[in-house]
């Protein structure tokens, strides 16, 4: 057997009586200031009309003066000071201690009542179970509890305070110094301790020791046995070399006296014609090994040694009231110490330069760490996230940094060396189609995996 149960539908209609008086108390320049509504015989009758007597604070007692202890009832009420407010309000009282019956009743046909009155005279509503509701105190708790805002759940509020912060930053930044950037979110300056903390990290190459250059002037052609060389063009008296040059007394030896030439600019010949002195000779070989010896010298490559690097970590922090990036720490650290050196319960920006050998190769790689743990207050988890980008162009610009390696995680734990050096030289593995995976994929910023549940950041 189906079982009917009391809804918004009880059959019960407005009674011809109460149309009347509704018509009468809604007329253009009527005074009626609230009529009563009860439920008499299975019908919505009128149950009294009450005009006004002075403003509508004034005036709303009429409904706490007429509402019995026991019985449920409705009440509509003018609102506004004067006879050309239209607007009504729609009170709903329903005691505790009524008959059950009259509550269901009374609970299901008030959506009837409104409707066949017409919804659009009422621009509120209130549902009480206790006279102390109905009164002007009661009413003006109720509209204040409209004005405020609505029960968050714990996400709702974090989420709330997240768009409060954002933009209460996004004010206080219109006023502020702050670095003009191309890169995304915010970009506060770095302080000059932090950039001279940077700056340790990039490597510089010592300046090699002054070089010794020697030019050596060509042999006389005369010495090569040319004979074009115009009588007027003495040889020279030495070739021209730095003072420090250990080649100058062996070219000196090449020098041949004016007077050894004749006017015509010939060598003097011996008795015998044809013959080719032998100090000729030996001046020419030598003076082709000092050339040699001064190309030698000149092709010798240069040695540049790499500046040892004072510190390798340098740890940054946002200081939100003068809107900077300020150093935190120093140091020179092994990788298994430095997420030892890293906050476990606030946001940081951390450089770490790691010197290391990977398959018998040396490397030389600078990693950026942003760390946001879950402890953190959301407002510096908003906050650091929105300046990352902001420092890694700082450290670019005023440093001269160029990271290889961008690393974020919400646990420091996880920065340990065999999670860099993976980071920094992903492993490699030939898949079934012959094609090797695992390199050569651009990545940005590495969140490393943990155990778990996937974390959110």
């Amino acid at each position: 057997m189906r079982r009917h149960t009391l809804s918004n539908q009880t059959g019960i209609k407005v009674s011809a009586k109460l149309s009347d008086a509704w018509k009468q108390a809604t007329a253009p320049g009527s005074n009626v200031r609230a009529v009563k509504v009860s439920i008499i015989n299975e019908s919505l009758e009128d149950d009294g009309l009450f005009d006004i007597q002075g403003s509508f604070e004034k005036d709303f007692a009429i409904v706490h003066d007429n509402l019995l202890e026991k019985q449920p009832a409705y009440f509509l009420v003018r609102l506004g000071d004067n006879k050309s407010s239209s607007d009504w309000i729609f009170l709903c009282y329903v005691p505790d201690v009524a008959p059950i019956r009259q509550k269901m009743i009374y609970a299901a046909t008030r959506a009837s009542l409104t409707k066949d009155l017409g919804d659009s005279h009422f621009s509120d509503s209130i549902y009480g179970t206790n006279k102390g509701d109905f009164t002007l105190e009661g009413y003006k708790k109720h509209r204040a509890s409209l004005a405020a805002p609505k029960p968050l759940s714990e996400r709702e509020r974090q989420l709330a305070e997240i768009r409060a912060n954002e933009k209460t930053l996004v004010e206080s930044m219109k006023g502020g110094a702050y670095r003009k950037s191309h890169a995304p979110g915010m970009a506060f300056p770095l302080t000059e301790k932090a950039v001279a903390a940077l700056k340790k990290l990039v490597v510089v190459a010592s300046a090699p020791a002054p070089k010794k250059k020697v030019v050596a002037s060509a042999v006389p052609k005369k010495l090569a046995g040319s004979s074009s060389s115009p009588a007027s063009t003495p040889l020279p008296a030495s070739p021209v070399v730095s003072q420090e040059s250990s080649t100058l007394k062996a070219l000196a030896a090449v020098n041949v006296e004016d007077d050894e030439w004749d006017d015509a600019g010939e060598a003097p010949k011996k008795e015998e014609e044809g013959e080719e002195p032998a100090a000729v000779e030996a001046q020419e070989e030598k003076a082709e090994e000092v050339e040699a010896a001064v190309e030698e010298e000149e092709e010798e490559p240069e040695v540049v040694a790499k500046q040892e690097r004072t510190i390798n970590f340098v740890k940054l922090a946002i200081d939100a009231e003068n809107e900077t990036i300020d150093l935190v720490s120093e140091a020179k650290l092994s990788a298994n110490q430095v997420h030892k050196n890293i906050d476990e319960e606030s946001p940081r920006f951390t450089f770490f330069a790691y010197e290391h050998t990977h398959n018998g190769a040396a490397h030389d790689s600078l990693v950026f760490m942003y760390t946001c743990p879950g402890k953190s207050k959301i407002r510096e988890r908003m906050l650091y996230s929105s300046c990352r980008a902001g420092v890694l162009q700082g450290a670019k610009d005023d440093a001269g940094l160029n990271v290889d390696k961008k690393l974020e995680t919400t646990d420091v734990s996880d920065l340990t060396e065999e999670f860099i050096l993976d980071e920094l030289h992903p492993k490699t593995h030939q898949s079934a189609f012959g094609t090797t995976t695992g390199i050569n994929s651009p990545r940005g910023f590495s969140k490393p995996a943990r155990p778990g549940a996937r974390r959110v950041m």
